[in-house]
């Protein structure tokens, strides 16, 4: 069974990946410098992280953002950005047409499409991650299915808000848990 940490861990070992030279500590993924545009400089791992556990190992001056994987920190000087929900999703059925291509980021990644729908799947420990899914709602289903396949046997988790959110969950998502991304 997915659960929020699970999918928390996931999301960070992903950041890891597009951002090397980060650091995994107990309870947050922080990294020194600032990360690439839409790439937190730190991802909480455990809900009792607190301001302590990540503000000491980012780069704290302006554009500093945290992605509090259960709504549970106080960041002082900072706002809050948009809140989600990490959801469990599928397996979904399978659709012809979905093509994977080449991840400058390994085999753990897969980069899917098909047609005018694509999505990121990251395989980290125990789930996939189901990451920056773009196109029409309707190929949610596709996409979820898609990222099933491309890792099987691994349950597909990942966070969604506002309208994308209500497309997932109208797709059969679960809703796991709240989170927030804070920026300075």
């Amino acid at each position: 069974m997915v659960r929020a940490a699970l999918a928390a861990a996931e999301n960070a070992s992903w950041c890891a990946a597009v951002c090397p030279g980060g650091r995994f500590g107990p309870r947050a993924w922080t990294h020194p410098r600032r990360t690439p545009r839409y790439y937190p400089d730190a991802v909480t791992l455990d809900p009792s992280a607190t301001a302590a556990d990540v503000l000491p190992f980012v780069d704290g001056s302006s554009g500093c953002s945290v992605k509090d994987s259960f709504a549970t920190l106080e960041l002082p000087g900072f706002s809050v950005l948009f809140e989600a929900t990490w959801i469990a999703c599928g397996p979904g059925v399978p659709e012809p047409g979905w093509q994977r291509t080449a991840s400058p980021w390994g085999p753990s990644v897969a980069l899917l499409s098909r047609g005018e729908n694509a999505v990121v799947a990251h395989r980290g420990d125990g789930v996939v991650g189901l990451s920056n899914f773009t196109g029409p709602d309707e190929g949610w289903p596709g996409a979820v299915a898609a990222v099933a396949a491309a890792f099987p046997g691994a349950p597909v988790a990942g966070y969604e808000h506002g309208d994308a959110l209500e497309v997932a969950l109208a797709h059969g998502a679960r809703p796991l848990g709240p989170l927030r991304v804070w920026v300075r």
